[in-house]
């Protein structure tokens, strides 16, 4: 699982993530019917974005990233048990795999049965290949980081590839595995330079269990089944349909009526609903995720400490779990789940205190001299505007409350909500005073691509411009160090600076609330993947 943080455009407790161990029914395991799998039928799929792009290397969003899983598989399939130490895995496109003595090279044995979906076979000439376009700087892979240690990748022979690392660390196999893999054969030709300007739904091949027959953008994408997948007999489904609409009151419409099989992100407020409805099972988990308020730290007046530091204390996130989570989250502190080992467990999140918002503010040079109820200073009000994607009702009301809840110490925020490409494109390019989003962490504590100083023209995800030089400085130092242990006491000291200097107002952890048709059997649902298990699938009734 990607080491660093991805997109989500749904909210987190209302998000839009071999095999191995199985979650229990509460999180996310449909109970077979008694009669055992059927073969053959289709699950459809409702979500607010769609496939950004159907290249893995060249998109940020979860949605994407859960849907391009499906067609590019990972030499090994990561499993859920990451919270103490780094995960384990299962075989993937290798069937095996060990390390050498010292440690240096990780050899991995493909197996010799995997094919793409237009008969041509997996071979080591793809895992290299995959490698160059991932190490590539005109590709810009966001996961360049993870390919840091790796000195080379080579092919034995077609079914034997060879890392060499230039030092040993915890992490090895995680950075190895790190990325899809890609069909070579069928991209190759086309220079890394021009992969920008590519249409990749056109050259979309699969080696998983199901192969992209259409796309519609913006309207809906189908998935039928690869007939070349390895895995005798699966996957079950026909094919998968997902279906994108403009907001969740669509969504669980459409999920009641049973026009939509599985929605991710049930609104808290509805999960009673969907919980007691005939038809639907809610499930329910802690999800990899956090929801935050990011400021522009290069514009004025975020750039103060003090502002950002009254507009958080400003701001009554426990009326906010009460009113949007209803109980399906918790605060958060800092930019390392608590779920985690490597969490900072002497943090303590920031007071709702308006008093002490309105002294900072005060102190800052902000006063109410026209007696309008808004504070300025120089003759500008102290005013902004806060964004957030456009249909996720969870979010949206967040903002409203923050509106509602900072006009209380004289600052008006005006909630602006947007279309979740045009909201991504102005982030991406500083266009934005506030926001409201969330970030699905990955399994590999990796601080760099958020926290570290965004260097002039590389790939980076720090939109506000956060700059520590401490904080650079341990990131770095962390980077190298060879232990989990000796990584800790870093972790906790980047985590105390970063939440001193407030780059966001970090609001909480969420639970995932996912609904599904009860016509969908053995769907395992966890927060590696809603898909983890999607080729295992089966119905045992027609979709409307």
């Amino acid at each position: 699982m990607r080491r660093y943080a991805i997109l989500v455009a749904v909210a987190v407790a209302a998000l839009s993530c071999g095999r191995g161990e199985a979650p229990s029914t509460r999180v996310g395991q449909t109970p077979a019917p008694a009669k055992g799998p059927s073969r053959g039928g289709t699950v459809v799929v409702g979500t607010l974005a769609g496939v950004e792009n159907w290249n893995p290397y060249l998109t940020d969003t979860a949605t994407s990233e859960d849907v391009l899983m499906i067609l590019y598989p990972t030499l090994a399939v990561e499993q859920v048990d990451y919270r103490d130490h780094p995960p384990t895995f299962a075989p993937g496109l290798a069937s095996s795999w060990e390390f050498s003595d010292d440690g240096l090279t990780l050899t991995f044995h493909l197996r010799k049965d995997a094919r793409w979906s237009d008969g041509v076979p997996v071979t080591s000439r793809d895992v290299v290949f995959s490698w160059m376009a991932q190490t590539s700087d005109e590709v810009g892979w966001g996961g360049m980081e993870t390919k840091k240690s790796i000195a080379s990748v080579n092919a034995i022979d077609p079914h034997t590839v060879v890392f060499r690392f230039t030092r040993t660390y915890p992490y090895q196999m995680m950075d190895a595995n790190e990325g899809q893999i890609i069909p070579a054969h069928a991209w190759e030709q086309i220079p890394f330079s021009h992969w920008e300007r590519i249409d990749w739904a056109a050259h979309a091949l699969s080696a998983g269990p199901f192969k992209l027959a259409s796309n519609s953008p913006q309207q809906q994408f189908i998935l039928d089944r690869n007939p070349y997948y390895w895995r005798q007999g699966l996957p079950r489904l026909d094919r998968v349909v997902w279906r994108i609409l403009p907001d969740q009151g669509n969504l669980l419409t459409q999920l009641k009526t049973g026009a939509i099989d599985l929605m991710e992100g049930i609104p808290p407020r509805e999960a009673e609903h969907v919980r007691g409805h005939p038809r639907l099972q809610l499930i329910s988990f802690p999800d990899r995720s956090y929801a935050y308020v990011g400021w522009n730290l290069r514009r004025a007046p975020f750039n103060d400490l003090r502002v950002r530091q009254a507009l958080t204390e400003g701001i009554n996130r426990t009326a906010i779990l009460d009113t949007e989570l209803r109980g399906f989250g918790r605060p958060c502190v800092g930019p390392i789940l608590s779920t985690m080992w490597a969490f900072n467990r002497n943090l303590e999140p920031v007071r709702f205190d308006p008093t002490a918002a309105r002294r900072l503010l005060a102190d800052a040079g902000w006063k109410d001299r026209d007696g309008d109820g808004i504070l300025d200073r120089n003759g500008h009000p102290l005013a902004f505007e806060i964004m957030t994607n456009a249909g996720n009702e969870v979010r949206e009301d967040i903002c409203l409350l923050i509106r509602d809840q900072l006009r209380t110490i004289g600052v008006s925020v005006t909630p602006r909500f947007v279309e979740w490409g045009s909201m991504l494109s102005q982030l991406q390019h500083g266009k934005f005073e506030a926001y409201v989003n969330a970030w699905r962490e990955g399994t590999q504590v990796d601080l760099e691509p958020l926290w570290h100083s965004p260097s002039p023209g590389a790939p980076t995800y720090n939109w506000g411009g956060y700059s520590n030089p401490e904080v650079d400085r341990l990131i770095d130092r962390a980077r190298l160090t060879p232990t989990l242990a000796a990584r800790k006491p870093i972790y906790d000291r980047i985590q105390t600076l970063i939440a001193a200097d407030l780059p966001y107002t970090f609001l909480y952890e969420g639970d995932r609330l996912d609904g599904l048709n009860v016509r969908v059997h053995n769907a395992v649902i966890n927060d590696a993947s809603p898909f983890f298990n999607i080729d295992e699938w089966y119905v045992s009734e027609p979709a409307r």
